[in-house]
């Protein structure tokens, strides 16, 4: 049987090199380029996974991400936006924007996609295309499950900022915010706070996230903290090359890194941003904000909710709440963070055999299971994502108590997750593979 597998995969690696001979010799030949058609016979190559998608479909375009809405689940990829069942998938609409995102929170969520003159957005409702409101001058937008916000720039310089509610678009706030908004047109620009921990599976896949007590535009050079609530410009922060100003957790956050002694020495401060008094220092922890040889600032720190992921002085890492500044888990020699989201925090092990589940408010394990040193986590509301690429498997497991609720083998990606299933692509293939099927 061995002997059998072998012949087989020589067989399929001779056709592969006579499929690449004849577009060569097409090329050759006519001078045209028969790429497209090639990839996209590849791309019909081989199952999605194993156990088989509950359903599977193919769209006019690759996707980059999908958040499931409700009953449908939104593809978002270059220039589409593709709606499908997620029961069937079924297309319910598709559509071609310069840009799109979901806002609003699960069944009642809306999706916003961008009008073609590069101003303006229409909200859209995900089932019907019905449009619920609409903004005609927008340059920029951000999404969240509780707000959208919109920002008009008339001029040059001069912008404001206004807050709407998802579903119907009535207007909680409207604000000037001084400087040049155009520098952050289309949807979601990043602002100045923490970002998650690098995955290979999209951090957008979960969907829009709750908007946070405070925001912190750059803009004019500068950190212009709004307050969320009430939509008043609080505060301006300035940076320089060896600080890093951001805001999290409600919190003015300065990083600053300084050379001596051959290393970069490090000190956290955290402000309140209304009246701008110092709630906590501390230094010696490492956000990973700062490189080069002059340890110049270049990025804002990783972590999730309230939590900061940092190395600390003895080169173990830690996870810092940036509203007081306290220790809330500190690793052991070798262990790292992989993901969290302010509530629950997966690491890695010292060894690299396996992943642990963290209760960052209890301090204690939550599980643990064995994983390959070189696996991926992603951790969303609905589950852990474990991509395991080294051995073709993706895992997703109950994010409190490890639960498996996902075992396929798979050569796919994970572009969406959601309380069914996971969404996988491979080119312009999708598919779910439900919770509760198992490749065995």
């Amino acid at each position: 049987m061995a002997q059998g597998r072998a012949i087989g995969r020589f067989e399929a690696a001779l056709g592969v090199v006579g499929v690449l001979t004849l577009v060569t010799s097409y090329l050759l030949i006519t001078g045209q380029n028969p790429g497209p058609a090639v990839l996209d016979w590849f791309d019909r190559l081989g199952a999605l996974s194993s156990p088989a998608p509950a359903w599977e479909t193919r769209l006019g375009g690759r996707p980059e991400y999908a958040v499931v809405s409700g009953r449908v689940v939104v593809v978002f990829g270059r220039g589409r936006v593709d709606v499908r069942d997620v029961r069937t998938g079924a297309e319910v609409w598709a559509r071609d924007v310069p840009w799109a995102a979901v806002a609003g929170a699960d069944s009642a969520a809306v999706v916003v996609v961008g009008r073609p003159n590069q101003k303006g957005f229409e909200v859209l409702d995900p089932g019907t295309q019905a449009v619920q409101w609409s903004d005609e001058q927008a340059v920029a937008v951000w999404t969240y499950r509780d707000v959208v916000l919109a920002m008009t720039c008339p001029g040059v310089t001069g912008c404001t900022l206004a807050a709407h509610e998802p579903i119907r678009g009535r207007q909680r706030w409207r604000t000037p915010v001084p400087g040049v908004g155009k520098t952050l047109a289309g949807v979601n620009h990043e602002l100045l706070g923490s970002r998650p921990i690098e995955s290979t599976v999209d951090s957008r896949v979960q969907g829009p996230l709750e908007g946070p007590p405070m925001l912190g535009f750059p803009l004019d050079s500068k950190v212009q903290v709004v307050d969320l609530q009430s939509g008043q410009l609080v505060r301006d922060a300035r940076g320089d090359n060896t600080t890093r100003v951001v805001v999290v957790a409600g919190r003015l956050l300065y990083s600053h890194a300084e050379r001596r002694e051959g290393h970069c020495r490090y000190t956290l401060e955290a402000r309140d941003p209304v009246n701008g008094s110092a709630v906590w220092r501390t230094d010696g922890y490492d956000l990973r904000t700062a490189s080069g040889a002059g340890c110049e600032q270049r990025r804002d720190p990783m972590g999730g909710g309230n939590t900061l992921s940092a190395i600390r002085g003895d080169n173990l890492e830690v996870l810092l709440d940036a509203y007081d500044g306290r220790e809330v888990w500190v690793g052991k020699p070798g262990q790292t963070v992989l993901a969290t989201d302010g509530l629950t925090a997966v690491i890695r092990s010292a060894d690299g055999k396996s992943i642990i589940g963290w209760d960052i408010a209890g301090g204690v394990d939550l599980w643990q299971r064995p994983a390959h040193e070189s696996a991926d986590v992603a951790l969303t509301r609905y589950s852990v994502v474990i991509v395991d690429g080294r051995n073709g498997r993706v895992v997703a497991v109950e994010p409190g108590t490890g639960r498996v609720l996902t075992d396929a083998k798979t050569p796919a990606q994970v572009i969406g997750v959601g309380a069914d299933g996971l969404l996988l692509a491979s080119g312009r293939n999708i598919g779910l593979v439900t919770y509760g099927s198992t490749s065995g």
